[in-house]
């Protein structure tokens, strides 16, 4: 039973990330925000703005408490904030393999800036800045891995779970 957390900030690359190991090691892939898109049948934009963000972290423990006691084998990929509400980092580190994704700030302010779907960021008036207190508020939590990837997440994550699975890629 192997159960892999890939963690991080918003757009630090971890369903990307995610999606290559599942493919190389033939491992079930799962996107947390996906699957609270499809559970509520609504984007994740949409929950915040309708719903706000206190339901939005509900239905995230509670959808993931769900998936690791449905499947016994997966990569993850959770949202940003996952590890950061309602102890999920516990959880996660109690089922399965965290791993912290600590992809550069100035790589995570592009990719933010090329796309406008990440509600945390809506109307900020510095990603800079906003990004900066993110980071400071939520590394506590993102420490709490078992794992600290600053880069080369390819490689690494790969070795990390073909050292748990003894898989062959």
């Amino acid at each position: 039973m192997k159960k892999f957390f890939l963690i991080g900030m918003p757009a630090s690359g971890k369903s990307r990330l995610g999606k290559h190991i599942s493919n190389k090691l033939n491992l079930k892939f799962i996107d947390l925000d996906d699957e609270i898109e499809n559970f509520l049948q609504m984007k994740i934009i949409d929950i915040f703005n309708e719903k706000g963000e206190v339901f939005f972290r509900k239905m995230e423990t509670s959808i993931l408490s769900e998936i690791i006691k449905k499947y016994d084998e997966f990569i993850m990929a959770t949202g940003g904030g996952t590890p950061h509400f309602n102890n999920n980092i516990s959880l996660i580190n109690k089922t399965g393999i965290s791993i912290f994704i600590d992809t550069d700030r100035e790589i995570l302010k592009e990719r933010i800036l090329r796309n406008d779907k990440r509600p945390i960021f809506k109307g900020v008036k510095s990603l800079d800045l906003k990004l900066s207190e993110m980071y400071l508020d939520r590394i506590e939590s993102y420490s709490k891995s078992k794992y600290h990837l600053k880069k080369e997440f390819k490689e690494k994550v790969l070795s990390i779970i073909n050292s748990y699975t003894k898989r062959k890629n």
